[in-house]
């Protein structure tokens, strides 16, 4: 038990573990800045999460088809830290604030995501995505119209567009104007085409997956010059 000299007027002892205690966690605190670095982090860590899965996708040795729904699913969870950290500094965490959040975020959302039968497909030219829809179409009995170098084709009652994001080396596929049961047999046909791709790594993919490496190191690389003070610190609260 740890001795202090009582002085009258005081609730305890000058010196004593609890005073000690406090004052060391204050200086931890005090050392680390925690909550700058619980910013940072919020904000970083969903952002180099998603760019490591992106740089994942882009090095399988297979085209990933994805779900746009899904897709954009995971771009909303790694920017919605860039908008809500700013947000709660300048509103406050209160209950009304954080419910008057989620409803406008969830309003967002609904309005801005993609349409059921749209779908990503990622590690994949532009060419080979429009061969793979074009024989997917054949392959589910469809008919349809094609001209050699569009990106779009014509359905009885609908269509299919595609675009291209080359930076990232993924082709958005997106169906109109047609039935469920025409939506379901095609995206089975076009899953099965995807599946016998191959695709290669790309230079892109690896820069991805360094960035995401990077950004989610750099709270620790924030942290790691106080780490000696930091173990001394904490040495002197323990002895």
């Amino acid at each position: 038990m740890v001795q202090g000299i009582y002085h009258p007027g005081h609730g305890r002892a000058k010196g004593s573990l609890p005073d000690r205690d406090e004052r060391t966690m204050h200086m931890v605190l005090s050392t680390v800045q925690p909550g700058t670095s619980l910013q940072i982090a919020a904000v970083v860590v969903p952002v180099s999460l998603y760019f490591l899965v992106l740089g994942l996708l882009n090095t399988r040795n297979r085209p990933q088809l994805l779900r746009a729904r899904r897709d954009f699913s995971m771009l909303v969870v790694a920017l919605s830290p860039l908008l809500v950290c700013p947000l709660i500094s300048w509103v406050g965490c209160s209950w009304t604030a954080m419910l008057a959040g989620m409803a406008a975020a969830t309003v967002a959302m609904l309005m801005l995501r993609p349409p059921r039968a749209s779908w990503v497909v990622y590690n994949i030219a532009p060419a080979d995505a429009v061969d793979a829809v074009e024989r997917s179409l054949q392959r589910s009995g469809l008919s349809f119209q094609h001209e050699q170098g569009d990106q779009t084709f014509h359905l009885p009652g609908g269509s299919i567009e595609l675009s291209s994001f080359p930076l990232l080396r993924n082709v958005s596929i997106r169906m109109t104007g047609c039935d469920n049961l025409t939506v379901e047999t095609f995206e089975n046909a076009l899953a099965g085409r995807i599946g016998l791709l191959g695709a290669q790594a790309t230079p892109m993919a690896m820069a991805m997956l360094l960035v995401a490496t990077a950004m989610l190191v750099a709270p620790l690389v924030m942290v790691a010059p106080k780490a000696v003070e930091i173990v001394r610190i904490l040495t002197g609260m323990l002895y």
